[in-house]
This record gives C-alpha cells, sequence and structure tokens, in this order.
C-alpha cells in the first residue's frame, strides 16, 4: 500500500483497469469523481461524492488522482452528460459558469450570468472550458520546446497572437499582425499574456538585433507611447524622438513600467526624508516629468499634510494596494501617536473611511462622536470581517445559549469542519455525526485546526474520550498522523506500536511543553 500518493483531501476516480471496486459500485460510476475524507491503515478509504449522503468505502488501490477542480475556472456539463447528478437547475448543455466556491464534497457551485442562485454541479459531469476569450493575447507555452505546435513554428515562438475565436473542441484560431489569414492552437499549447494598451510607455526589447520591419528612424534606446493597438496585435508607436507614428510588431517591444497618475506608491525605505515624508509614506502620484518632450525618469507623488508635491526618481518608489471608501482600517500598533491626533480615539478603535482625499489623506467614519477623524494612508492597517470558508474548523460560540437549528448531540466544545454553505447556512461535519449538522453561520467561530505533525495530548480534565481510552491516559503525549475531513484525529502516542489511537478534536489539546 502506498498512502505517499492519496491523502485526505485529494480528488480521485475509480481507474479505468479496476473491473469492480473492493465493495462494489452502489451508485459510482467510472465517471464519479469524488474526494478522499478518510484513509484507514489497511488500505481503505472513504471517498466523499456530492451525490451521495454518506462516504463511499473503497481500496486505495480501487482509484487513481485526478486534477482539482479549482475557484475561478469556468465550466459546462459535459456534451455526454443528458441528466446531470445534481440536475439542470434551470439550466441546459448551453450554460456556462463559473466556479465561485467547491463544497468539501467536492460540489461544484457555480455562478452563472444573470442567475442569482448558484448552480451545483457534480464535478464528474463538468467540463473546464479553456478560460481564452475573444481578444485575449497569447503566445505558445516556453515548455512545449521543439515539439511542434500546429503552425506556431512557421511564425516563431517568441511571436505574439490574438484570439479571434474560440471552437467548440478546445482549439482556438489565432491573429497575428504580420501573417495573413489565421491558425489554429489547442488551448493546452499557448499561455495568456497581458496585452498592450494605448497609452502605455513602451521601449525596444532587450537584446532585439531589428525589429520585424526595420528600425524606419528609431534607435535601440528609443522610447515611446502607444497611441493604437490593432485587433492582430499590431501597435503604432509615438516615439519622443520620431516625427509620425511608428509601426510594430508587439514582440519586438516591453512595456516600461512607469506609475500612472493615481496609483498609490510608497517611499522605499532606503531613501532620505524629505520634509514630513520619509521612509514608508504613502501618496498618490500627481504627474510625471518631462524634459522637453521626453519623460526624464522623475515621477511627482502627492503626500497627505505637505502642499508641495514630492519630485523624485520612480526607483525611490514601490507600488501599495490602494484603500478604497467603505473599508475598515484602525491605526497599526507602530504608530504611537497619528500625525493629524487621535480625535478621541485609540488603537483599538475601528473605523470606516468615508472619503480620501487626492493625496490620500483618510477622512474616517466613527460612531463615537461626530468630529471627523483624519488619518495618513501610511499610519493604518485593514480590518479584514472574519468570515468563515469551507474547509475552516469551527465551534459554536460561547455566546450562543441555542443554536437556531437546535443543538442535537453537539456542544460548545464539539469541533467540526465547515462542509458547505449557502445563504448564511453552514453544514457542518463533526466526527461522532453521520450527517451533516445544520447552523447558522453567525453562530459559529473559526478556531486553529489541527494538521499532521502536530504534537498532542490528551485534555486535561476528560473523563473518559469519545472511543474510550484503550492504553492511553492523560499522561500520553503523541503526534497526529492523520486527519479525516470531518475532523476525527489519528494519533501516534510514543512508546505504542499498532494502529493509530482514534480520536474526537474535541478531546484533544495541543502539547505546548
Amino acid at each position: 500500500m502506498n498512502l505517499l500518493y492519496e491523502q485526505v483531501g485529494d480528488w480521485v476516480r475509480v481507474k479505468a483497469s479496476v473491473s469492480s471496486p473492493k465493495y462494489g459500485w452502489e451508485d459510482i460510476t467510472r465517471n464519479s469523481i469524488g474526494v478522499i475524507h478518510s484513509l484507514e491503515e489497511d488500505g481503505d478509504m472513504g471517498v466523499a461524492f456530492c451525490f451521495r449522503s454518506k462516504p463511499f468505502c473503497c481500496s486505495v488501490t480501487d482509484v487513481e488522482k485526478v486534477p482539482p477542480f479549482e475557484m475561478g475556472q469556468e465550466i459546462h456539463v459535459l456534451s455526454s452528460v443528458t441528466q446531470p447528478r445534481l440536475g439542470w437547475s434551470n439550466e441546459s448543455p448551453a450554460t456556462v459558469g463559473k466556479i465561485v466556491r467547491i463544497d468539501m464534497d467536492g460540489a461544484l457551485n457555480v455562478r452563472v450570468t444573470g442567475r442569482h442562485s448558484l448552480w451545483k454541479v457534480s464535478p464528474g459531469d463538468a467540463e473546464r472550458l479553456s478560460g481564452f476569450e475573444v481578444g485575449d493575447w497569447v503566445r505558445s507555452k516556453p515548455s512545449l520546446g521543439t515539439r511542434p505546435s500546429y503552425d506556431w513554428n512557421s511564425i516563431g515562438k517568441e511571436s505574439l497572437a490574438v484570439v479571434h475565436s474560440i471552437q467548440e473542441t478546445g482549439y482556438l484560431e489565432l491573429a497575428c499582425c504580420f501573417r495573413k489569414g489565421r491558425w489554429i492552437a489547442h488551448h493546452t499549447d499557448i499561455e495568456k499574456i497581458p496585452c498592450f494598451k494605448v497609452g502605455q510607455h513602451v521601449r525596444f526589447r532587450t537584446g532585439l538585433s531589428e525589429p520585424r520591419w526595420g528600425w524606419r528612424g528609431a534607435q535601440p534606446d528609443s522610447r515611446g507611447i502607444i497611441t493604437s493597438v490593432h485587433a492582430d496585435g499590431e501597435v503604432r508607436v509615438a516615439f519622443f524622438d520620431l516625427p509620425g507614428l511608428w509601426r510594430g510588431d508587439p514582440a519586438d517591444l516591453e512595456v516600461e513600467h512607469i506609475f500612472e497618475v493615481g496609483e498609490w506608491v510608497k517611499l522605499m525605505e532606503d531613501v532620505s526624508n524629505w520634509k514630513s515624508v520619509g521612509p514608508g509614506s504613502v501618496g498618490v502620484v500627481q504627474g510625471i516629468g518631462y524634459d522637453g518632450d521626453e519623460w526624464d525618469g522623475s515621477i511627482y507623488v502627492g503626500f497627505c499634510g505637505e502642499q508641495e508635491r514630492w519630485a523624485g526618481p520612480t526607483s525611490h518608489l514601490e507600488r501599495v494596494e490602494r484603500l478604497m471608501v467603505g473599508q475598515k482600517v484602525r491605526v497599526t500598533l507602530s504608530v504611537k501617536q497619528p500625525r493629524f491626533g487621535w480625535s478621541g480615539h485609540s488603537h483599538g478603535s475601528v473605523g470606516t473611511i468615508s472619503a480620501i482625499d487626492a493625496d490620500g489623506k483618510l477622512r474616517i467614519y466613527t460612531p463615537v462622536g461626530s468630529k471627523t477623524w483624519m488619518l495618513d494612508p501610511s499610519e493604518v492597517e485593514l480590518v479584514e470581517d472574519e468570515e468563515l470558508h469551507i474547509g475552516d474548523w469551527v465551534k459554536v460560540r460561547a455566546s450562543v445559549s441555542t443554536p437556531t437549528h437546535q443543538w442535537g448531540e453537539v456542544n460548545h466544545s464539539s469541533t467540526g469542519v465547515v462542509h458547505r454553505m449557502e445563504n448564511g447556512d453552514l453544514w457542518v461535519s463533526f466526527c461522532f455525526l453521520e450527517k451533516l449538522w445544520l447552523c447558522k453561520a453567525l453562530e459559529m467561530e473559526r478556531i486553529r485546526p489541527f494538521k499532521v505533525g502536530d504534537k498532542v495530548k490528551i485534555r486535561e480534565g476528560l473523563v473518559t474520550p469519545r472511543w474510550g481510552w484503550g492504553m492511553e491516559t492523560h499522561a500520553s503525549k503523541g503526534q497526529v498522523v492523520g486527519v479525516d475531513a470531518n475532523g476525527k484525529l489519528r494519533i501516534k502516542f510514543h512508546w505504542r506500536e499498532g494502529r493509530p489511537w482514534i480520536g474526537d478534536p474535541a478531546d484533544i489539546v495541543l502539547d505546548e511543553s
């Protein structure tokens, strides 16, 4: 048995070479795709399939791994499927949607444009689309080496192309600026690249011996701005030292990454102070410097609290994520005194950005008092909402006396794993329950999951572990060697031979000693 290759969480299907799984097919078919939920020492495993209420039991040698589906992928139902396992839900074979959530049993939650609710699709019924759209810029994958990629060799491996149309079979029709007609490539042979856009600053690619249509007055160190981009990728460039517009193949050019007006930037650590501005200060780009008609390499930045604009080279700046109105922030602990004062607030205060000035100064709304609180963007950190996700380990909040859907066998100390979620409801898997437990997301809080390798011991004060003591006592210490998808732990205690001890995570704590 080789457990190195299969782990809890892997996506699997029955191998083509297996005539029948160890315990029979039940309602599984060769096309069914599931997720491993448990692995036993004897080589048996439990696989969750989204159309079954219980895991499917089989041998580790019955299955093979398949590439997992991932969030953001576009899918449709396979043409060979007439009735999907989870139903059509008002959709059709022509429906295309994007995966926005994946349940622990592999069910794909798909967003379809124009639909309010998510469409649930079984992974065995789904086919990934290429992910390309008409107008995408592409190139041949470098990993293909010398393998011919249809007509690509005739136009050169370094060439760029634009997707003209998408065929049913995973093939794309491509257009190129120096070739008449179009050619076909399979989506697995190409990769998407950023497209060139009007207004970008460009220069010639390093090491270029000659552009596609010759230099025509341009120089290897010429700098210019793109003024138009054709549907086949051909560009027109206004070079600072040339009259008229210069026609070019985009593969001969590279974007010169200068900061655009409105971008947020931060002064780098090794830059000297200027007025009240120093390393780490955050500002907003106000413009770029010119010497005559050519960019001189400098950038103008507005920093809040300064009337005059900072001017300096781009090498002194780095991009930062811009803050937005509506985001929640607080003052970082390293800031002892905000430059515009506390206005009655403290490090514990969380406020909402109500407005942002052109120089980045933040106006913060807080329920305390009516006075607007001003903050420098370099003084704050974002406060993320504690949203739960599928796969999170959770327990019922101490403040909840009775959950909306009642306790059942669950209590405040029970530890579970979020299995599915929908419209504020959670379905949580507990290792001692056969069925998923329904609750409201607001009633649960995230806790640290146990992981393989954790050093653990039995919780102090526990009278009897869920499945008995076995040979263990409160003095026993061990290591987690397996974690099932419902949180059930397999622990190897020191000096014990044989199978691991099976435990409920609520009975176990980390060994900090």
